[in-house]
């Protein structure tokens, strides 16, 4: 099974909590309904600023990330991510009593980015409960993901949230003339947003990664 925990990032922080605890609790809401389907358990929060859900398959994983961290913009999350076994039984509303290697591992993973954020520009990590020489490989992946998102404007964060709610994660896929109709630009200004993010480049590289996790999760399922 696949756990992803995330939190908030230095939330004692942020001003006007209980608007950010709002927004946290309609953006988990949200994730639940439209990928009810891949999950195990819904994401519930678990503390005030953390969350955590149990996941089917890798597929998809990185687009539930993406689409959590999109509806909290400006605010930053961090997540780790735990593949392995879950050895109690899992509510399939609340994982928060489940307890096995899959969530030790997910706890690890935050910890560790807690502890190695790479000058503030990574925020996800992965850990197996086995080893498995890609998993490294999968964490250089999302680091280098990271530190390219860290440096985007809004504009281009808005073009990778319009593609996502289209449900497209083949960069082959995008239709450009329906994006830029979304969006209310012209299909040549989304070239360029394209282009200057490499939100393309992007995809594929999330695309690769979440192969790659569910390989290994169902390595430990056979």
């Amino acid at each position: 099974m696949i756990v992803l925990i995330g939190d908030i990032i230095n939330s004692r922080r942020l001003h006007d909590r209980a608007k950010v605890q709002e927004r946290f609790h309609f953006a988990l809401d949200q994730v639940n309904n439209k990928c009810a389907g891949q999950l195990v358990s819904i994401f519930t929060i678990t503390h005030g600023d953390e969350f955590q859900g149990a996941l089917k398959q890798g597929i998809g994983l990185l687009g539930i990330i993406d689409g959590i961290s999109l509806a909290l913009l400006p605010i930053k999350l961090r997540f780790g991510i735990g593949i392995g076994e879950v050895t109690t039984k899992i509510d399939p509303t609340n994982s928060y009593t489940a307890d096995g290697p899959a969530f030790w591992k997910a706890r690890e993973a935050i910890d560790y980015v807690h502890d190695h954020n790479d000058y503030r520009k990574s925020n996800i990590h992965l850990c197996s409960q086995y080893p498995d020489n890609t998993v490294n490989l999968i964490n250089q992946i999302l680091k280098l993901t990271a530190h390219q998102v860290s440096g985007w404007r809004k504009s281009q964060f808005e073009v990778l949230e319009a593609i996502l709610e289209e449900g497209i994660s083949d960069p082959n896929l995008i239709p450009h003339k329906k994006i830029a109709e979304k969006l209310g630009i012209s299909p040549s200004s989304l070239t360029r947003r394209l282009e200057s993010s490499g939100i393309k480049r992007y995809l594929y590289a999330y695309r690769d990664a979440e192969i790659a996790i569910e390989k290994i999760n169902s390595h430990l399922t056979e």
